[in-house]
């Protein structure tokens, strides 16, 4: 009977091969988080009006719809943030193995998810489920980039940068999973409380971190 360690054993090394071109794994990402801040403008609709020329009517439409604007600036703000943070961290590999790329699909596929949620609070901003989600969702997205990240730093960064690589899990690493579930609990209190974790939790993060200095980005 085979031994189950060495099974897995041959299953994990099949994922430390490969030597694939960055340029691609690049290319695809940029494309999804393309697409994903593009489907986050699509909920933003143009009201209806029974008077076309009532600003009365069309001011109450557009106060009725600041939720979904609140939610798509937020999404926004927050997938440019991982951009930004993936773009840096891809830039400290040396190259891509079938481990990393299978990773990076698993963010990407956490990242292309973000439009429902932001349309579900959009629609519902009062409805603690519906915020709750929400932040379920971005705290799952901020995980799975940390995991992407300590992957590539431990098993692909770039000799220049190994020396500089803290792999230690710090405060300011946790900021981003934990603030968001916060505000997830906080909704069932005060949903606007919870938009407003939301909004502040990108902030920690608005310019990445990593091998170069020392810390580690969030996502």
């Amino acid at each position: 009977m085979p031994n189950s360690s060495n099974i897995f054993g041959r299953f994990a090394r099949r994922f430390s091969r490969g030597d694939l071109k960055l340029n691609r794994i690049e290319a695809f990402s940029d494309g999804v988080f393309a697409i994903v801040v593009t489907l986050l403008v699509l909920d933003l609709r143009v009201p209806d009006l029974h008077d076309h020329n009532s600003v009365a009517e069309l001011c109450e439409k557009l106060r009725e719809q600041l939720p979904k604007f609140l939610s798509w600036l937020i999404s926004f703000i927050i997938v440019c943030k991982f951009w930004l943070n993936h773009h840096h961290l891809l830039g400290q590999a040396r190259y891509a193995n079938y481990g990393m790329v299978w990773l990076n699909s698993l963010f990407l596929m956490f990242q292309s998810f973000i439009p429902f949620p932001t349309g579900l609070m959009g629609e519902y901003p009062s409805n603690p489920l519906a915020v709750t989600i929400f932040g379920f969702v971005m705290s799952a997205n901020t995980v799975m980039f940390l995991v992407l990240q300590r992957y590539i730093l431990r098993k692909l960064i770039k000799p220049e940068f190994a020396a500089a690589v803290d792999l230690r899990i710090g405060v300011r690493t946790l900021i981003g999973p934990v603030f968001y579930l916060i505000g997830s609990a906080a909704a069932w209190v005060s949903t606007p409380v919870a938009f407003v974790f939301y909004m502040i939790t990108p902030l920690f993060f608005i310019t990445p971190g990593g091998a170069s200095d020392g810390e580690s980005a969030d996502d």
